[in-house]
């Protein structure tokens, strides 16, 4: 008599297999349940995470990101700035979803998802390891290009101004940062909910800290990575 797929534990064993153990040799390790990710030595975190269909269906996709510690984070993960793997790569350049109803489907699934964390999350993880490297990403060439085009979305308006501030405020590009927190202000002054006022009062709170002078950007800054750790429950990684 053949034993029943129990689909639950063979995903979260394939998980483990396909994707947790060998990601450990680049310094990834489980977060919480549904999420595996890094903790580099620029205080980048970088996010592999599984989303199962929200009804069920045996099937999941996998969102890439990256959430800087120099940047304002929450107890809660945001997966931005990144993709979703599909989207992230070369060969589906779409939203993508992997199926496991049986084994053999799901072998196969785990098995792609694999080489395309491979062959497109790790050189994006790779190439934003500090602020500066993320700065490098983000840049456009001469053509108007960016380091991964399209395939990674950085922000929405407003909220990736606040982001690029922190980035480059850490990089040490101060007129960089202001420029960015002035973009920030200028989108959310003009909104009259509680939390973009809120936002726009954060924007001018920074750039009178940055006016202050070196040591108190140094402080706010080591503040920042703190709060962040603290927030994420990484303080040990």
């Amino acid at each position: 008599m053949s034993q029943e797929f129990d689909e639950k534990s063979f995903f979260n064993n394939s998980r483990k297999f396909y994707v947790e153990t060998p990601l450990k040799e680049l310094g990834f390790r489980k977060y919480k349940t549904s999420t595996v990710a890094r903790l580099t030595s620029g205080d980048v975190f970088q996010i592999i995470n599984f989303q199962k269909a929200a009804y069920g269906g045996q099937s999941f996709t996998i969102n890439i990101a990256i959430r800087p510690m120099f940047c304002i984070n929450h107890d809660y993960l945001i997966l931005s700035m990144g993709n979703g793997l599909g989207d992230l790569s070369k060969e589906y350049k779409r939203d993508k979803w992997w199926y496991y109803k049986t084994k053999e489907e799901g072998d196969k699934s785990f098995i792609d998802v694999f080489n395309q964390i491979e062959k497109h999350a790790i050189p994006f993880f790779e190439a934003t390891k500090s602020s500066e490297e993320i700065i490098n990403s983000y840049k456009k060439n001469i053509f108007g290009i960016s380091k991964f085009g399209d395939r990674i979305i950085w922000g929405y308006e407003g909220n990736k101004e606040f982001d690029f501030g922190h980035i480059y405020l850490h990089a040490g590009y101060i007129s960089k940062a202001i420029k960015q927190l002035n973009s920030c202000y200028n989108v959310f002054k003009k909104d009259d909910k509680e939390w973009a006022q809120n936002k726009a009062s954060e924007c001018l709170k920074i750039k009178n800290i940055i006016t202050s002078g070196q040591s108190y950007i140094d402080k706010y800054i080591s503040d920042t990575v703190k709060n962040s750790k603290e927030n994420l429950k990484i303080v040990d990684w």
